[in-house]
């Protein structure tokens, strides 16, 4: 097993013995990441990090895998192929031992040059939301066997048993809007959603495995500090990256038992707590997390109790200098060698 980076959670109350009796304290392992933003296009360094974290994980041995969204980058079918291959290859399209939730990639895609910044705005308006999502569904449409639906209209929330767990799994993408969802990357959940969640309020279920939710929207402040939320930073995370009706989501989510959330979008790995729920982000596994290292999420059943820890593999991850950046850091290079040289 590689570096522990946290321990954060041990609860007690999820070894209650009814919980664990059902499973016959059997052992059981989900590992989570998220965000992985393949792109043979634009991002193949990803292709190459998020095939050697599989590789590790699975040679630490892991019973379910999570992939709390943007598993591509720009919503292509070519890249949902590329990404299809690889899961394919691992032996992961299979409902027993992968589980998926669309991000907004998935479905949006977004701006990955600097001239795209001015022509998103424009081209998003113009995404076909429901054929996108549909896309998303069919590639992956081994990870959604015999899960329960509980809308006739939506795939989504989706209810699916793994080992002594109950998964949730929902989509907090919604449709385009000009003033709630400008830019694709706000969350939200669905009226339809939030009815299907208050139907399975009192499935018995939630009672005998432990129910976690997988979901790829963040619930903590990008800005921490008070000070920053006035900020032209703050401003930003408050109209372009956040998600909305969370109070009333998480209030839903306590009355469902629910123990952990599994989510990713902004990019790195951590553990914390909202309203008494713990709370795991993975998306830093393979790109733009200050630590620049693989890393994912462990969620382990060990004799009736659970516990939550982030490993980081010894692996940097694959973000090669852009060639611009390189030209200019051997020009600086140049003059500097020229300078000393005449001062000598």
């Amino acid at each position: 097993m590689r570096t522990i980076d946290e321990v954060v959670a041990n609860s007690p109350r999820n070894g209650r013995t009814g919980r664990s009796a059902a499973f016959g304290q059997k052992n059981y392992s989900i590992v989570h990441i998220s965000d992985p933003h393949l792109s043979h296009r634009y991002y193949r360094e990803h292709i190459k990090s998020f095939k050697l974290l599989v590789r590790n994980v699975i040679k630490s041995g892991f019973d379910h895998m999570i992939i709390s969204g943007d598993l591509v980058s720009t919503g292509d079918v070519e890249d949902f192929y590329v990404t299809r291959k690889i899961l394919s290859g691992f032996d992961l399209l299979d409902s027993e031992r992968l589980t998926v939730v669309p991000g907004n990639h998935d479905i949006f895609g977004g701006p990955h040059r600097a001239v795209d910044v001015l022509s998103f705005p424009k081209y998003i308006r113009n995404v076909d939301y429901r054929r996108n999502l549909s896309l998303f569904n069919e590639a992956f449409t081994e990870t959604f066997d015999g899960v329960r639906r509980v809308s006739d209209s939506s795939m989504y929330p989706f209810i699916k048993e793994a080992g002594p767990f109950t998964i949730i799994g929902l989509n907090s993408i919604p449709k385009w809007s000009l003033w709630h969802n400008p830019v694709g990357s706000n969350g939200c959940i669905s009226r339809e959603q939030f009815d299907a969640l208050s139907l399975i309020a009192g499935d018995p279920v939630f009672e005998e495995k432990i129910p976690i939710v997988v979901i790829h929207h963040h619930f903590n402040h990008l800005v921490s500090d008070p000070a920053m939320r006035n900020t032209i930073f703050g401003q930003i995370e408050s109209r372009m990256m956040r998600m909305r009706k969370l109070r009333k989501l998480l209030k839903y989510f306590a009355d469902l038992n629910v123990q952990y959330i599994l989510h990713g979008h902004i990019h790195r790995n951590e553990l914390y707590e909202r309203k008494g729920l713990q709370l795991a982000n993975g998306a830093g596994a393979v790109c733009n997390d200050p630590v620049r290292f693989l890393k994912y999420n462990r969620l382990n059943f060990v004799s009736g109790r659970t516990t939550i820890k982030t490993y980081t593999l010894p692996i940097p991850g694959s973000n090669p200098v852009k060639v611009d950046v390189l030209q200019k850091l051997r020009k600086d290079i140049k003059i500097h060698r020229a300078a000393a040289l005449m001062a000598s």
